[in-house]
């Protein structure tokens, strides 16, 4: 039971951290504002990395929050998919229902 839970706890745990996180910390001119900035992109890689680990996908749930312009490339946060990749499944996934 416990193994059912973890990717949902690594979800809930993981859309806090892409709704809280500042996507464009990477311009900013204070430097502690970048090493913190980088922290959290680290922590998000490494709770997409255990998304992955679980056999689960974490790309929806990252697209929701991640803006397209104005930020770190989508492999320093982990992510497999690219945009364009996540376009054609939402396509997809449109024409079917």
């Amino acid at each position: 039971m416990s193994r059912k839970l973890k990717p949902i706890f690594i979800a809930k745990a993981l859309e806090k951290e892409l709704k809280e996180h500042d996507w464009t910390y990477e311009m900013s001119d204070d430097h502690g504002y970048w090493l913190s900035g980088t922290a959290q992109r680290n922590k998000i890689k490494k709770m997409v990395e255990e998304y992955y680990a679980e056999g689960e996908d974490p790309a929806d749930l990252f697209y929701q929050y991640y803006p397209a312009e104005g930020c770190h490339e989508i492999s320093g946060y982990g992510i497999k998919r690219i945009w364009q990749e996540q376009l054609d499944k939402r396509a997809k996934e449109m024409v079917k229902a």
